[in-house]
């Protein structure tokens, strides 16, 4: 038994120990680098709102007594959408005839008296005095008549201001005065009346940003000749983009001191009708270009003690940490000034796996189109569509 057991220990003392299998080369998804031309943009909140928006408000006092029109519809310049009581207009402008004919029987009177004086007065007939009253009294009823004529003329326009029209041609919005109500010249707003096309999109610029873009502007009317600004694009809520581009046609004289940014304003095309007043979206502003651009997407890049890294693949796999230099930030991708060049590879997903001086399995990923987000598997290098 002594020696069956020694014999077992001498034949496990003999055997090799099982080898593990080698680890499995991590995978990760890289980028080739390319050049291209890069749009260098912004983009800022932006409020939709009507080119003309006007709050009509009566000019004389009264009893809305009638509604010519559906809340919603179109309506054009000077058509009528509310009538106003006109029985107290109408009795004014009859007064004011009365008034009128009373002071023109009393200027024929007048005359009448010059003229029967005036032979009597080279007879001496009559005293020079009598004939100056007559002739004064004919002028002062002749500036009667057209005081009362001009009365006239302004009672006849009040009973027109009875009809409300439209100062402008739009979108008119819910009636904020029902029939029956008593609405106060120049104080109760009836309705709103919007035009529609085109809009407006206000928003706002900080000073450096203004800065930045009134440089990069004179620098290219410099090399290239004066021009007018950009075009502009508008991203909306639901992050489409607008399909006719707009234009910068105001800013504000000054920067707002409080917030420190300067109002902008541009104007867009809105034949459709599908901009409404009241809506938000992203004014993209195109402010230059860059030539042989290097643009990379944002999460290939790592930073560390205030310096950023790109992990770069070689061609025997091996890794390495190379520093960079970033430029502007393009949507959700980094123009890269320094530290990277056209040809060379970059790991954008797993970027944990990739340390410095490891062999990994690289995988190419897809660049994603011009204008995806970070939903996109990679940014495409040159792309244009940008936010600041």
């Amino acid at each position: 038994m002594v020696v069956l057991l020694a014999s077992l220990a001498l034949a496990a003392c003999g055997r090799k120990p099982a080898q593990l299998p080698p680890p499995a080369t991590p995978e990760v998804g890289v980028v080739e680098i390319s050049t291209g031309r890069a749009a260098l943009t912004i983009e800022l909140v932006g409020d939709i709102r009507a080119f003309r928006e006007v709050e009509l408000r009566p000019r004389v006092s009264g009893v809305v007594e009638r509604q010519l029109f559906q809340p919603g519809q179109m309506v054009k310049e000077g058509q009528p959408l509310f009538v106003i009581d006109t029985r107290a207009l109408d009795s004014s402008v009859a007064d004011a005839q009365a008034r009128l004919v009373e002071s023109e029987a009393a200027l024929a009177r007048a005359r009448q008296d010059v003229e029967r004086y005036k032979p009597l007065l080279t007879d001496d007939a009559i005293p020079r005095q009598t004939y100056d009253q007559a002739v004064s009294a004919e002028q002062q009823a002749a500036s009667v008549v057209e005081s009362r004529r001009e009365s006239v003329t302004r009672a006849k326009l009040d009973r027109s201001y009875a009809d409300v029209r439209a100062p402008v041609t739009g979108q008119i919005g819910l009636q904020r005065v029902e029939v029956g109500a008593l609405a106060t010249a120049g104080q109760t707003v009836l309705a709103t009346v919007s035009t529609l096309d085109p809009v407006t999109v206000y928003f706002s610029v900080s000073e450096a940003e203004y800065l930045n873009y009134a440089r990069r502007l004179n620098a290219v009317s410099r090399s290239e000749g004066p021009r007018r600004g950009p075009p502009m694009q508008l991203v909306l809520g639901d992050g489409s983009v607008y399909p006719s581009p707009g234009a910068l046609d105001f800013a504000d004289r000054a920067v707002n001191p409080a917030t420190g940014t300067l109002t902008l304003r541009a104007i867009f095309p809105n034949p459709d009708g599908l901009l409404r007043p009241g809506m938000t979206g992203r004014i993209r502003v195109l402010y230059d270009h860059v030539d042989n651009a290097i643009v990379i997407p944002q999460k290939a890049v790592s930073e560390l003690l205030g310096r950023q890294f790109v992990s770069v693949v070689g061609a025997d796999g091996k890794v390495e940490q190379r520093p960079v230099k970033t430029g502007e930030r393009i949507g959700d991708q980094w123009l890269i000034t320094e530290g990277l060049k056209a040809g060379e590879r970059i790991v954008v997903e797993g970027v944990q796996k990739a340390r410095p001086g490891s062999v990994v399995k690289p995988v190419p990923l897809q660049a994603a189109p011009a204008g995806a987000g970070a939903s996109g598997a990679a940014a495409p290098t040159g792309s244009s569509s940008a936010a600041r």
